[in-house]
């Protein structure tokens, strides 16, 4: 008997970071069942058109910042469809700006929106505006389902960033992880924290340092472990070494380690400005960890202990300092990688 085969596209290189994961995430599961599965990502263009994508987000954005990210992705649609338009029987698309319509049964992920992730740059109202706009009309055409990842986040998307402006329906399919690598009645160091994700504007790491640096006064038995790499990188290690913080930076790490490492650590600290899910504090979460974060992301609420309502260094630290070790109940299966990836498939066909 043949097998059933789906095709993953996604907008990016093949590097670290949560869609990626999401990507990783969904093509083990499926080739475990014994499907085919074909990922299609940047690094599978001919070596001449690899980085044109990128070339364009940049030029575009030099002069009507931040359109660049829409084009980036009408480019990559383009290229994709001439190179990669085959046949399957599911289609997954890991982004909006991917998408283009067919027969073949597909889903579009919303995972983020590019115009609710621009901390990194300066971005007039107006021009913000036009962006949200033109965001609105391609959800509103797309004619096969999309799913979203969480429900606060949804919940923000169509009530506040896009102010009601949306006619498409959009469903939820919360994110999934493989749990076979966690363990139970794990002992953690209460006075270890870490971190993992990537080191870039909108994940506040420089904030981050802040509040560990002021702790390390309070409570110089405090320690911080960074996973990750980034942009961010250089100039996180200098701040470090200028202020003579215990901090230890591991770069990055495989599925496998990041689970292993969390394990050495008590306290998950996430000073993330925006999130719509957050694989990170899940893996905390699962690990055992007390989480820390901003109490306005978007993600389930069960996935952070200790909400922070602004970003204030004493807030954070008294809220570290405060921290309640009784266990509290968390909800697993809630999030396991077979759940995620039966319902996607489920709502696709």
């Amino acid at each position: 008997m043949s097998k059933n085969t789906a095709i993953i596209y996604y907008g990016g290189f093949a590097r670290f970071g949560g869609v990626i994961s999401h990507v990783r995430a969904i093509e083990s599961f499926l080739l475990k069942t014994e499907w085919n599965v074909v990922v299609i990502t940047l690094d599978s263009l001919p070596i001449w058109c690899r980085y044109i994508p990128h070339g364009v987000e940049k030029l575009v954005n030099l002069v009507n910042r931040p359109l660049g990210f829409l084009y980036k992705g009408k480019i990559t649609r383009v290229l994709y469809k001439l190179l990669f338009d085959s046949k399957a029987d599911i289609r997954i698309f890991e982004d909006i700006y991917l998408y283009w319509g067919s027969e073949i049964p597909s889903i579009t992920i919303l995972h983020a929106i590019w115009s609710d992730n621009l901390q990194a740059y300066s971005v007039s109202e107006r021009r913000l505006e036009k962006f949200k706009s033109k965001e609105i009309d391609l959800i509103n055409k797309i004619n096969q389902p999309i799913i979203t990842v969480s429900y606060p986040y949804l919940e923000y998307i169509e009530k506040e960033h896009f102010s009601g402006g949306l006619r498409k329906e959009i469903g939820v399919v919360e994110l999934g992880v493989d749990q076979s690598t966690f363990k139970k009645n794990s002992t953690n160091n209460k006075k270890s924290i870490v971190y993992s994700g990537a080191l870039e504007a909108r994940k506040n790491v420089f904030f981050l340092l802040e509040v560990f640096k002021e702790l390390s006064v309070i409570d110089p038995a405090f320690k911080l472990t960074i996973i990750g790499d980034g942009p961010d990188k250089n100039a996180l290690t200098s701040f470090v070494k200028a202020n003579g913080l215990n901090v230890n930076f591991l770069g990055y790490l495989s599925y496998e380690k990041v689970v292993s490492e969390l394990y050495q650590h008590g306290i998950y600290l996430h000073t993330s400005t925006k999130e719509s899910f957050s694989y990170s504090l899940l893996e905390a979460k699962l690990a055992g960890l007390k989480t820390c974060a901003y109490d306005k992301l978007q993600v389930p609420s069960e996935f952070i202990d200790v909400g922070i309502g602004a970003f204030n260094v004493n807030e954070w630290c008294n809220g570290i300092l405060g921290i309640d070790w009784t266990p509290k109940v968390f909800s697993a299966d809630n999030y396991t990688l077979e759940r995620m990836t039966l319902a996607t498939l489920r709502l696709a066909r």
